[in-house]
Parts: structure tokens; C-alpha cells; sequence
């Protein structure tokens, strides 16, 4: 009933102001909330709100981004299903292919049918971009990223991972400091995630992920996260790992109001890795 409430609650205030500052308000209110199982309870019919607005409205990037932005947060923090986390990735993935969409180049790549033809158009595309596109096409492109992560199991999800990357590659060009660093964080992933043979580099992941955590500083504890799970486990450095993940439990998240959410969730899933390291690790 309690859900029924503010679900109807939230839809008064829709219908009486501006869409976009009721999503805007909401998402910054959701991000700095202590309670993650407070949100976790209520944050669906905030999500199913936002997912009848980008019906209504399928090419609005004012309902995209934030779409994109909170079912990635949400699937990512609470969703444990492996089916239902790719039912979440699928939405999102293809929230962000109508972001990229909006740009007639990417357009004109993707609806070509020859190869050769299909490579110089992205080159085109990427070239076209510029600092101010940046937030979009990062936004769509984690969408992706977090697709191809939930679909490994895939040849669908390999055959699209150079797309991500060179759009990354990209955003990592024109602002490699944007979201806390975040694409230094993405190319660490990409190298730590996979073995040598399928272009995965210890090295180069160690160096990227050490460049997002000198951009972000303490301020997004999932920086640390992605460091220990695609650096320091690939490595067999149980010690160093068990050392961050006490680090970011020892973190007070009252310090960056406005990244408290994602910090408690980080902090939640710090706890659950510490408990089983053990399964994690060799000796």
C-alpha cells in the first residue's frame, strides 16, 4: 500500500510540474539518500515512472540519461538475478543505442551493410564528437559496457566489445577526467578483465585503474572496487585486497553527500567480496 501511495504521490507532482526537474530532483534526492533499503523498496515505482516517461517519449534525452543512470544503478546494487540483471541490461543497452542514434553519423554507421564502409563511418563519427557530447556518449556507452558485462557468456556480447571500446577510447580523448575519471576506469577493466590472448594486460590495467583512483580520490568507492576485483585478484594479491575492502568499509559516506547511495552500496558490496575471499584467491 505505502508503495502504491508514493507511486501515486510522485504522479500528482509529474502531471502538476516540469517532468524533467521532478526526475532531475529525484534522482539527486536518490543519490544522497542513507537508507539503501529504503530504496531499494521504494526506488520501483520511481523507475517504472521514468521507464512510462521515456515510453511516451522514446527520443527524449532528458528521460534517457537519467533512465540509463539510475536502472544501471539499481540493477547493478540490488537486482541479484542473473536473468533479471539482463533484462536491466537489455532496457538500458537499448536506452543508450537511442542516445547514440540522436547523432546522424551513428545512424548512418549502424544502417550501413558493408564492412569496410561500416569502419570508416564510426571513424567518421568519433571524429565528429566533441567535449560537449561527452556526457551523452558516456552515459550510452556504459549502458553498453554494463550489457557486454551481464552477456559474457555471448559471442554477441565480444563481437560488440570493440564498439564500446572505441568509443570509450574517444570520451578517454576528449575528457579522460569526466565522472571521476571514469574512462581510465573502464580501459583498466577492459585490460584486467581478460587474458592475454583476447588483449587483457595487468600492466596497462594497473596503470589506468591507479589514474582513476588519483582523478576520483576517495570520492567514488566503486573506483576501489574495480581496482581490487580486475587488478589485485587477477594478480593473487590477497592482502592488498582484503586491505582495500577494509578501507572502503572503514569509509564515512557522510564526507560526499551527493555520492552517499552509491557509496553505501559499494560499501555493502565490499563486505559481501571480504566475506568470501577466500573462494576468491589461491595460495
Amino acid at each position: 500500500m505505502k508503495k502504491v501511495i508514493l507511486f501515486t504521490i510522485i504522479t500528482i507532482l509529474v502531471l502538476s510540474l516540469s517532468c524533467t526537474s521532478i526526475i532531475k530532483g529525484l534522482t539527486e534526492s536518490l543519490y544522497e539518500q542513507k537508507d539503501a533499503v529504503l530504496i531499494e523498496e521504494g526506488a520501483p515505482s520511481y523507475l517504472i515512472l521514468v521507464e512510462g516517461l521515456i515510453k511516451s517519449s522514446p527520443d527524449n534525452k532528458q528521460y534517457l540519461l537519467p533512465g540509463i543512470q539510475i536502472f544501471v544503478a539499481y540493477g547493478n546494487a540490488f537486482v541479484n538475478d542473473p536473468d533479471r540483471k539482463k533484462i536491466f541490461a537489455d532496457k538500458t543497452k537499448e536506452w543508450g543505442l537511442r542516445l547514440l542514434r540522436s547523432y546522424p553519423k551513428f545512424k548512418k554507421y549502424e544502417n550501413s551493410k558493408d564492412r569496410a564502409e561500416k569502419e570508416k563511418l564510426l571513424e567518421s563519427f568519433l571524429k565528429s564528437l566533441g567535449k560537449k557530447n561527452v556526457p551523452e556518449i558516456f552515459w550510452a556507452t556504459n549502458a553498453w559496457i554494463n550489457w557486454i558485462l551481464n552477456n559474457l557468456d555471448t559471442t554477441d556480447a565480444f563481437i560488440e566489445l570493440p564498439i564500446a571500446r572505441a568509443l570509450i577510447d574517444r570520451i578517454y580523448e576528449l575528457d579522460d577526467t569526466y565522472y571521476y575519471g571514469a574512462p581510465h576506469l573502464y580501459i583498466g577493466v577492459f585490460y584486467g578483465a581478460f587474458p592475454k590472448d583476447l588483449g587483457g594486460d595487468l600492466d596497462k590495467a594497473k596503470e589506468e585503474l591507479e589514474k582513476a583512483l588519483a582523478i576520483s580520490g576517495d570520492k567514488l568507492l566503486l573506483t576501489k572496487i574495480f581496482y581490487a576485483e580486475y587488478y589485485l585478484k587477477p594478480k593473487n594479491d590477497k592482502k592488498a585486497y582484503e586491505k582495500v575492502m577494509k578501507e572502503i568499509l572503514d569509509y564515512d559516506v557522510d564526507k560526499y553527500p551527493e555520492m552517499r547511495l552509491l557509496n553505501i552500496v559499494s560499501q555493502k558490496q565490499a563486505g559481501e567480496l571480504l566475506d568470501n575471499i577466500d573462494n576468491s584467491f589461491y595460495e
